[in-house]
């Protein structure tokens, strides 16, 4: 019986430890790096409003080709940044609003050489 117990909490250990997963802060290997010189990429973080995302989201989408993903937004007194990525690789963009979602402007913040 003691050893039936044992084995089970062996099993169960093992599981556990094989289910763990590794995460880092790098892109995942299809996505386009953002450019060394650019500000700061918001990604995981979302603060900016619903009106303010929805006109960056489409003005690039509008600017671009390819699937638009909102990946991180921050908001201050003055505007709004929203953070994207475009297509298949990646592509980083950011673009500053005013909350209320009027005058959008987007920036692409990749490396053109990459």
């Amino acid at each position: 019986m003691r050893t039936s117990v044992r084995l089970l909490f062996s099993l169960a250990a093992l599981a556990a430890v094989s289910a763990c997963v590794e995460t880092t802060d790098s892109p995942a290997p299809s996505q386009m790096p953002v450019s060394p010189g650019s500000p700061p990429f918001i990604e995981g973080s979302f603060g900016a409003s619903d009106a303010a995302t929805n006109a960056c989201r489409s003005l690039l989408a509008s600017q671009t080709d390819g699937g638009v993903r909102v990946v991180g937004s921050e908001s201050s007194e003055a505007a709004h940044a929203v953070y994207m990525r475009v297509g298949a690789n990646g592509a980083p963009w950011r673009c500053l609003v005013s909350a209320d979602g009027s005058n959008p402007s987007t920036m692409f913040m990749g490396s053109d050489g990459v």
